[in-house]
């Protein structure tokens, strides 16, 4: 496995990975975290995507045929919805994985990767946030990699969709 500066061209993988997300999710009940359609097709979405593209922050794990298994864009600014640090920091704006390779550390490449170029850029937090839904499940894989709990939020336009945000200290980290 390798992981690649991405881009536009990558923005098809996401949307398939997101696809896969949102099936998985509603067969175990959850329609709040992203829905119930498909995120192909959405010209919204694939706009949304597009333009975190152009970041120069999507990272792309792919295996070594160069089929893609996980995207995650990273960032020096926050989402919109949470408080800013009082600092500078590398904020993981976005991760997914293929559903076809859950469970095999593709996430964790990912956060890894983060932390190092968080290291290179002198940065010492790392922060993510996350559906904190569904008895907070998703709040402790993040936890497995690292992260500790910081603040619980609620976005959306009515304030339904229950977030939480988490940080990391590169210092603080055992090497």
């Amino acid at each position: 496995m390798r992981i690649r500066v991405g881009g536009r061209d990558d923005v098809p993988a996401l949307l398939a990975f997101g696809d896969e997300a949102v099936e998985w999710m509603n067969a175990r009940g959850n329609t709040q975290q992203w829905g119930t359609e498909p995120w192909t097709g959405k010209d919204k979405r694939r706009e949304a995507f597009l333009q975190r593209a152009d970041t120069g922050g999507m990272r792309v794990l792919e295996d070594e045929d160069g089929t893609p298994l996980g995207i995650m864009v990273i960032t020096e600014q926050c989402q919109p919805y949470v408080p800013e640090a009082e600092e500078r920091e590398l904020y993981v704006n976005f991760l997914i994985s293929s559903r076809k390779h859950a469970g095999h550390g593709v996430g964790r490449a990912l956060i890894e990767r983060a932390k190092q170029e968080a290291a290179e850029r002198g940065i010492d937090l790392l922060r993510v946030d996350c559906w904190a839904g569904e008895d907070g499940n998703l709040v402790r894989v993040y936890e497995g990699y690292g992260f500790k709990r910081v603040l619980e939020f609620r976005a959306g336009e009515t304030g339904e969709w229950p977030g939480m945000l988490l940080a990391m200290r590169l210092s603080e980290v055992e090497p």
